[in-house]
């Protein structure tokens, strides 16, 4: 339909003699061809900015200014978002050497494993789980799909820290918190075995792992 849509402007826009019309009509094909591209994501039940924003891959933020959100940052089921034009993000490259960063496990314990950006770290269910760096916690329980108890804390430079699939969580959204503070305990909610899924953003980015200085 779209395509004989386009046909048929493009017949009208060729058959008007008069300069004013046709710019009109290219004006309006222009407008039509835009909209077409247009994407929007629309909200399913028991999303939120930062579930859409971990689960698209974009930068929430912009997510916000894109579509004109204020605090608190209500979304509905079945709102449309604008997604068109928000950069979907690739792992971040990037790698500061004189940030050092305290493990979450307060251990060398080396990730079993890397699941799209996130670090695995198959530990006992009730090993405590700590702070890589002082921060603000922005989420601390159940509140995105697929994770488990999570635990999100924003920290300088647009930092962010996530520790998925928790059992036991010691802290509380808005929360402020010391490096090295423990948070949590490794659990396997939302998860068939006791683990920690640990992810380290920057500007909205997924670090690599290999990128990531732990000290201990």
């Amino acid at each position: 339909m779209i395509n004989n849509f386009k046909n048929y402007l493009i017949l009208f826009i060729f058959a008007i003699p008069s300069c004013s019309s046709l710019n009109s009509f290219k004006e309006t094909y222009q407008k039509f061809l835009h909209n077409s591209q247009t994407s929007f994501y629309v909200v399913q039940p028991g999303d939120s900015l930062w579930s859409i924003a971990l689960k698209l891959n974009i930068d929430q933020k912009v997510l916000i200014t894109k579509n004109n959100l204020s605090k608190p940052y209500v979304i509905y089921p079945k709102q449309k978002l604008l997604i068109s034009g928000v950069d979907h993000l690739d792992i971040s490259l990037e790698r500061n050497p004189s940030r050092q960063w305290h493990h979450p496990l307060n251990e060398d314990f080396k990730s079993s494993n890397i699941d799209n950006g996130w670090m695995v770290f198959r530990q006992p269910k009730g090993t405590p789980i700590f702070s890589i760096e002082s921060g603000k916690v922005e989420v601390a329980g159940p509140d995105i799909p697929g994770y488990g108890n999570l635990v999100m804390i924003s920290h300088s430079y647009n930092y962010l820290s996530l520790y998925a699939h928790c059992d036991k969580i010691f802290v509380e959204q808005g929360d402020e918190v010391e490096r090295g503070s423990l948070v949590a305990q490794i659990g396997s909610t939302e998860s068939a075995i006791p683990l920690l899924k640990f992810q380290l953003r920057k500007d909205g980015k997924p670090i690599q792992s290999e990128k990531i200085n732990f000290i201990f």
